[in-house]
């Protein structure tokens, strides 16, 4: 089967709300959410939780923790874009309760935009030298509060042989729903590393931060098709960016990024850099995209569409013009659009209104189309909120959202 063909016969699967899977050998495929080690890595109590968080929430409300909190690294199995076996990475912030036993609800939370390459897995961040959220004090913060929060790497990180599977719609998806699978694998298989008294309940909740509302999203998409099991009573979305196109018209630097994991995933029949980028930066834009994390990059390409696109491409995308002038491009960006598909879960969408990344008028046109899919929208514009502060601006409120929704009380 030829590439290009092998690409329509996915994208019209996902299009239609189909999980893409490829044929597999069922024996020897390992089951998705399974698991492959778990690792103590700390132990903190609720005060050096709350001490630890302070820079990521500087001067924005937050309740103090409640819970000590126990992290375990945990590498477990999904499935890749086209439905392949691949390994993931995640890190499991597990609330300490004593006593008798008791549920809480289960977050699985993805990150922003942090780079294509392994060096830029979010598990690896080092914010007290260069910040790119505090997102192991954000999942904390969340495990303080009685929420067991699973923070993963999106797939293609922690593998040299692939770059992150970057606003892939289906890859993120499976990443989501079996994180939350693989957490409740955890207190069975290995109650020794747990050392406490809570337990996953019924009641499961997907989050994201821009790039990880786009994921938060398509888990709620593939829900009852891929892992039905689970039940998501929500979706929580911080300066989320559900439209790829809708991205590259407004912040351009995030372009070479996409287009080069979308080249990897589709092929080069589809994802034509010539016809897409001016020719400076062709020669060299794998290995700068490879090598650059998200606070190299957005100093190095333009913000502006007219400095990085062809005049072609530019007019195309400004003029809504894709479908006829690249189509198999727009196939691309349109079976990767999330959150659309009718899967009626109640949806908490926060924005502020000094987001340069995601506009606010593009976001509330997002929040009437889902809207008008069928969801349940709280849409939250916050005064003299930046694109990075959605996140601690939002964190109370996003707790309350919980606690509405949650089959199970926040314990």
């Amino acid at each position: 089967m030829s590439n290009l063909k092998t690409v329509r016969i996915v994208l019209s699967l996902l299009l239609l709300g189909v999980v893409a899977v490829l044929p597999l050998a069922a024996q020897n495929t390992p089951v998705a959410g399974s698991l492959i080690s778990v690792n103590f890595q700390e132990a903190l109590t609720a005060v050096e939780v709350d001490r630890a968080a302070e820079p990521l929430f500087e001067w924005f409300e937050r309740p103090r923790s409640r819970h000590g909190v126990r992290v375990l690294e945990v590498r477990f199995w999904s499935r890749d874009f086209d439905g392949t076996p691949i390994e993931a990475l995640s890190t499991v912030y597990i609330p300490v309760l004593s006593g008798t036993t008791r549920e809480a609800p289960v977050l699985s939370f993805l990150s922003g935009t942090t780079g294509v390459g392994d060096q830029c897995a979010p598990s690896l961040e080092q914010p007290e030298v260069i910040r790119w959220g505090w997102y192991r004090q954000n999942m904390m913060a969340y495990a303080a509060q009685g929420v067991i929060t699973v923070f993963p790497d999106y797939l293609g990180f922690n593998n040299p042989d692939i770059p992150q599977r970057y606003f892939s719609a289906a890859a993120e998806g499976h990443l989501m729903l079996d994180s939350l699978r693989a957490v409740r694998r955890v207190f069975t298989e290995y109650p020794h590393l747990i050392r406490s008294s809570v337990r996953p309940g019924e009641s499961s909740f997907t989050a994201g931060y821009s790039q990880g509302g786009h994921a938060a999203l398509a888990a709620a998409d593939m829900n009852r098709s891929y892992a039905p099991e689970i039940r998501l009573d929500g979706a929580i979305a911080f300066g989320t960016t559900n439209s790829v196109e809708v991205l590259m018209k407004e912040a351009a630097y995030y372009t070479p990024y996409i287009l080069l994991s979308y080249r990897w995933m589709y092929g080069d029949e589809v994802i034509r850099y010539e016809d897409l980028l001016q020719p400076q930066w062709i020669p060299t834009l794998e290995a700068d995209v490879m090598g650059m994390c998200v606070d190299q990059f957005q100093t190095f390409f333009p913000f502006v569409g007219t400095q990085l696109y062809t005049p072609e491409f530019y007019s195309a995308l400004h003029n809504n013009r894709l479908e006829s002038e690249f189509p198999l491009l727009k196939e691309v960006l349109d079976a990767n659009e999330t959150g659309l598909s009718g899967h009626g879960k109640p949806v908490l969408v926060f924005q502020g209104n000094q987001d340069i990344i995601v506009t606010n008028p593009a976001q509330r046109r997002y929040v009437e189309r889902l809207r008008a899919s069928g969801s349940e929208v709280e849409y939250i514009e916050m005064d003299g909120v930046r694109h990075r502060h959605t996140r601690p601006a939002g964190f109370a409120a996003s707790l309350a959202f919980m606690r509405r929704h949650s089959a199970v009380p926040l314990p």
